[in-house]
């Protein structure tokens, strides 16, 4: 049965208004970045409600014991959520600069460099928060890891942008 799907469907011509493009992506990446946008701003409102559900339903201790981790989860939250917004806007910065057609400039590097130490920082916060549950410890991890690939990303743009700067001064 599969192959006779994978070898019909080989053979149907495709209409191109359902064929996937460029600008179709980055119009769905403009639209996730502001619908996650909009969620760590209305997450911002319940974060005393989601941190003692999370002390009511947590099992497991820190390196701290099993001391009330509300405040200090309230603080870590606020703190992550801050980061992430200021990623946000360095991605939607970033995004529309590429629909704009303008990739390699310095202020995408810019961007790229303010989300990988926004990663960076809150997976620090996040270490903090792991002295209370050890599980934040992977979520730090995690963070710093994506922080670190972000940097990379952010060396590539920069030598990229540096190339494009030395071909449009060269006749």
């Amino acid at each position: 049965m599969i192959i006779y799907v994978l070898y019909y469907s080989h053979n149907i011509k495709r209409s191109a208004d359902f064929m996937w493009t460029k600008t179709k992506s980055l119009f769905l990446s403009r639209v996730l970045t502001a619908s996650a946008t909009v969620i760590i701003i209305i997450m911002t409102f319940f974060v005393p409600a989601i941190s003692r559900w999370y002390e009511d339903v947590s099992v497991g201790e820190g390196l701290l014991g099993d001391h009330g981790i509300f405040l200090p989860m309230c603080i870590i939250m606020y703190i992550c959520e801050a980061f992430a917004l200021t990623a946000m806007v360095s991605l939607i910065i970033l995004l529309g600069n590429i629909n704009r057609e303008q990739v390699f400039i310095p202020e995408n590097t810019t961007c790229l460099r303010r989300i990988s130490w926004c990663c960076m920082l809150a997976g620090g916060a996040l270490f903090v928060f792991g002295l209370w549950r050890a599980v934040f410890f992977l979520a730090a991890m995690l963070a710093v890891m994506f922080g670190l690939i972000m940097r990379v990303l952010k060396n590539v743009f920069e030598k990229a942008v540096e190339i494009k700067s030395e071909n449009d001064f060269t006749i």
